[in-house]
């Protein structure tokens, strides 16, 4: 394991380095050899092993702490040792009452990592190894409880190394010989790649210190205990014995993480049946407050996320091929059944709102009957309700915007014996149907801003804007409404052309607003899904490389077009600007070029723009649009091949709908699609019948009142 290649460099130049000067090294190696094995080698072949007795006493001895004994070290020593490596700006200060690290000479008594001969011993997994670990320990029993130091490996122990060998023999003898199976290996190199480098030592915590998210991707990422590392690496026997010997299967890793996540993580099936049978819990929670379940959602597990729900689900009677099951909403349900907010690590949550195409394959079973449940029970309504008022507040201003009147000017001149003057009377005729009709909309954007600040303060700041995000027309139509407001005020102070320009913001900012309700049917919900991707992914690149070559060309253009003649005689210059040169090269890829090309003879410099057209037009007229076209066409391709991508945008309105819902709304609402248990949680009921030609169970909904007969079947016989 010390000998690892990935992104451990660092530690094999340490090893490498230390080779020459290190006692350790010269007793065992890293490469297998080394005194002490060449004697074992002799001594197993003579079975005379007191020349080995002899060198280990001699050799070994003046590297350890009263001559073997040991010696009780304050944390914060081991710490700062740790710490040595890091960066400067992450170096700790000494303390007076611990030991300077930098005095003690590390490097002496142990290998480049912080490593001693026992773990060189357990590193190579020979049997001359294992032999001389053993005798080792005859002579020195707190060998046993020795870690590695170095950052990349610390915590480390022997027992975590014969566990990733795969040898329960070995496991089996350090347990006996008071091995610490409570150590934590929280080096760098077992940890999750994207925590590496938020890593940080504090000098009241052995453990190492990172930011709490995490993607849980890592070479070597275990789980830091023992127990978990034999979970990991499916090695059921080393598991049993570390858990025989008091083990807690529950322990928490830097991340939270017990023996469950990790198996999670890992998606070991076999594995998470065996820990759960023998004491590990379902419900604890890790550093970003997943459970297993909601772990196994969030990254997409799908074995593993319906085989948890298929352990956590209580069946309550079961008829031949028709069996009634109850799913504990806790975990798996958006509502808090305590307090009616929404718990943005359930189960929904985590699966709805996740980018990847594995999500889509868990909105099936429990989790897409769950989703109908809500939306049969109060989403739909709501839903039509919101779509129809808007569909109103739509029309009322489009009627408002389009019988909108000119702003007519008048010239009044009043003759006086005194005086002439001419008066501006700025004021505009507006019938009862217009004014009606705007009071209509202030009313309509007064209601939907008062709605949204409502939602704002019991969803809370953070999770309302994470509302919004995942619907970008809804920010767009409650920016419109800002607008509306805006235009109440340019109007009283009679500035009718910026109340213009407004106008045709508000009208450009409402339309979109049509797409989120669009999403919620089946007909058109891909296709706006397609304009999203489209617009997010592939217009976004081709824009990126477009505005490149037309800003580049557009002034190239600029100086060729300097030399154009600007009399009366000649035609107008096309580009006198360098504005208008882009505006210009823009239509040019619109194939848009007629006058343009015409004026190109008027220059002093005609060849140069015909080469340029030429290029341009290959570059940008054929080969990009064409790029993006095709672009475009993978991208409806791939989302009309997807087979639930329709329906995780449903699900999503379904859940941003819902979050608008007050909280005690949400709870009399939950009432209805869920029972009961008798521990008092609520459940979502579902009768399930298991189809002869089908692998997929038939699933209905049903209420307490249905099952009540099959238990009287069931309890009393005739």
């Amino acid at each position: 394991m010390g000998n690892a290649s990935s992104n451990v460099t660092s530690g094999i130049k340490k090893q490498a380095e230390g080779a020459a000067s290190s006692t350790c090294y010269k007793l065992v190696d890293l490469k297998g050899g080394g005194l002490l094995i060449e004697l074992m080698k002799k001594a197993s072949k003579t079975k005379d092993f007191t020349e080995v007795d002899k060198t280990i006493v001699e050799m070994v001895e003046p590297c350890l702490y009263n001559k073997g004994l040991g010696k009780m070290v304050h944390i914060a020593h081991l710490v700062l040792l740790r710490n040595r490596g890091r960066a400067k700006t992450k170096l700790l200060p000494c303390l007076k009452e611990v030991e300077d690290p930098y005095k003690f000479d590390i490097e002496k008594y142990r290998g480049g990592v912080g490593e001693t001969v026992m773990h060189l011993c357990m590193l190579s997994a020979t049997s001359i190894h294992a032999d001389l670990a053993k005798r080792l320990l005859k002579f020195y029993p707190k060998l046993i409880v020795d870690i590695y130091l170095d950052e990349e490996y610390y915590g480390e122990n022997v027992l975590h190394i014969a566990i990733v060998n795969e040898d329960p023999a070995m496991v089996k003898y350090l347990l006996d010989n008071g091995v610490n199976y409570q150590d934590r290996c929280c080096g760098n190199f077992m940890s999750p790649e994207d925590q590496k480098a938020s890593r940080y030592d504090s000098l009241t915590s052995e453990v190492v210190l990172n930011d709490a998210v995490t993607n849980y991707d890592g070479y070597v990422y275990w789980g830091e205990y023992p127990l978990a590392f034999a979970a990991c690496l499916g090695q059921e026997e080393c598991y049993r014995l570390v858990l025989a010997k008091g083990a807690d299967p529950n322990g928490q890793d830097t991340n939270g993480n017990t023996v469950l996540h990790m198996l999670v993580i890992y998606d070991k099936t076999a594995m998470f049946d065996m820990a759960h049978e023998l004491g590990s819990l379902l419900n604890i929670r890790n550093r970003l407050g997943l459970t297993p379940l909601t772990l196994a959602a969030k990254l997409a597990r799908r074995d593993m996320f319906f085989h948890i729900l298929k352990i956590q689900k209580e069946v309550y009677w079961q008829l031949g091929n028709v069996t009634c099951s109850a799913y504990a909403l806790p975990q798996l349900d958006t509502i808090d059944g305590a307090t009616g907010g929404i718990d943005k690590d359930s189960v929904l949550n985590l699966v709805v709102f996740g980018d990847s195409e594995a999500h889509l394959e868990l909105m099936d079973d429990v989790v897409i009957d769950l989703l109908h449940a809500k939306w049969n029970t109060f989403i739909k309504f709501r839903f039509y309700r919101c779509f129809l008022l808007f569909a109103l507040y739509f029309v009322i201003s489009l009627i408002c915007f389009t019988v909108r009147p000119s702003p007519p000017v008048r010239l009044r001149e009043e003759m006086t014996t005194t005086q002439s003057y001419t008066t501006t009377d700025m004021t505009w005729p507006s019938s009862p149907f217009s004014m009606g009709g705007e009071i209509g909309v202030l009313i309509g954007v007064a209601l939907y801003l008062g709605a949204a600040a409502r939602e704002a303060r019991f969803l809370g700041r953070k999770m309302f804007f994470e509302n919004l995000a995942t619907a970008p027309s809804r920010v767009l139509f409650l920016i419109s409404c800002m607008f509306v407001i805006a235009m109440v005020f340019l109007r009283w102070f009679c500035l009718r052309a910026e109340e213009d320009i407004v106008a045709v913001l508000v009208m450009l900012s409402t339309a979109p607003y049509f797409l989120f309700f669009c999403r919620g049917f089946k007909k058109v919900g891909p296709f706006v899904v397609m304009i999203y991707r489209m617009i997010m992914g592939d217009l976004l690149r081709f824009v990126t490389i477009y505005v490149v070559f037309v800003m580049g060309f557009s002034q190239a253009y600029y100086i060729v077009f300097l030399t154009h003649p600007n009399n009366r005689e000649h035609a107008e210059n096309p580009m006198p600007t360098p504005v208008d040169s882009v505006m210009m090269m823009f239509l040019m890829s619109l194939y848009n070029f007629g006058s343009t090309y015409e004026a190109f003879a008027r220059t002093e410099h005609e060849t140069v723009a015909k080469i340029l057209f030429v290029v341009y037009m290959a570059i940008v007229g054929i080969l990009l649009i064409n790029m993006l076209i095709a672009m475009m066409g993978n991208t409806y391709t791939k989302i009309a091949e997807t087979r639930n991508e329709w329906q995780r945008q449903w699900a999503r309105i379904v859940l941003v709908v819902e979050r608008g819902v007050d909280p005690k709304s949400r709870l009399e609402n939950m009432v209805l699609y869920s029972q009961p248990m008798v521990d008092g949680r609520r459940a979502f009921m579902l009768r399930q019948q298991q189809s002869v030609n089908t692998s997929r169970p038939e699933v209905t909904r049903i209420s307490v009142t249905e099952i009540t007969p099959i238990y009287i079947l069931y309890l009393f016989p005739p």
